[in-house]
């Protein structure tokens, strides 16, 4: 653990210190080498793209996709959500050096997630919305009369108490606190994982991706830390973060490593 708090301290000083064609460097890697993946596998983890391959979803980012080929209109949908997401993580470098509200911040996540296939996207849920969790058991989240008074708790701890927590911290519950009062009527798992990564990328630490193989584990510790969660009266207190801390640290390690290595290549090609 200890290796791994120092292995992140010297990646933030490292990122910090960047020089302004590393900073440009590290940008675009994030945007066109991460921003794929992330894209790719954050929806897949949300069953919302079935039919996309990683290449496809590369080329559709990259616009060499062939489009005029498209007729069925699930997979229309698919290359929406993909240009979609990657919007809206587009959009968190517009917001790390500006001091936005944090609901502003998720509210627009939304409804650039949600353009054009969430009806009332950005906009908070008018329907009670439900999940079945492993065990069987259904889950209500925060009702939709509630949601804007829970919201308005998210703001109060994130720019209060969440302050003091660490980095990894305080995104791992801003990404508790969205999946657990679902505040939109679909696309609450995506915005949560891009508001995470939106306070990773703001503090000079790398983004974290969750690969779609990873699924079942991610679940299973969003369960466990909510075995006592009151999902519709107090979404906010849930147990311990730990595991999924450590999780998130040692997948920005990950990204760090994987940009090191990418850069490396492009230097030697080059």
């Amino acid at each position: 653990m200890l290796d791994r708090i120092f292995d992140l301290a010297k990646i933030n000083e490292s990122i910090i210190a960047f020089s302004e064609n590393m900073k440009k460097l590290y940008q675009d890697y994030l945007i066109n080498e991460f921003g794929v993946l992330f894209t790719f596998h954050s929806n897949r983890i949300e069953g919302a793209n079935t039919t996309l391959t990683l290449n496809d979803t590369k080329n559709i980012l990259n616009n060499t996709y062939d489009f005029d080929r498209v007729v069925d209109k699930n997979k229309q949908r698919e290359i929406n959500e993909t240009i979609n997401h990657q919007n809206a993580f587009k959009y968190i470098f517009l917001c790390v050096n500006e001091d936005k509200d944090i609901i502003e911040i998720i509210k627009s996540l939304h409804q650039i997630v949600g353009s054009g296939i969430i009806t009332g996207a950005g906009n908070y849920k008018e329907r009670e919305n439900y999940m079945v969790i492993s065990s069987g058991k259904e889950i209500d989240f925060t009702k939709p009369a509630k949601v804007s008074e829970q919201m308005n708790n998210l703001r109060d701890k994130y720019n209060g108490e969440w302050q003091e927590s660490t980095v990894y911290e305080r995104a791992a519950n801003l990404h508790m606190a969205i999946v657990n009062i679902h505040p939109f009527s679909d696309g609450n798992g995506r915005v949560a994982r891009l508001i995470m990564n939106y306070e990773l990328i703001k503090n000079n630490y790398p983004p974290v991706n969750i690969n779609e193989g990873q699924k079942l584990s991610y679940y299973s510790v969003l369960e466990e830390i909510n075995i006592n969660t009151d999902y519709e009266n107090e979404p906010l207190v849930f147990d311990d973060i730990k595991l999924f801390n450590e999780t998130i640290q040692q997948l920005s390690i990950v990204t760090f490593k994987n940009m090191q290595n990418y850069l490396k290549n492009e230097f030697k090609d080059n």
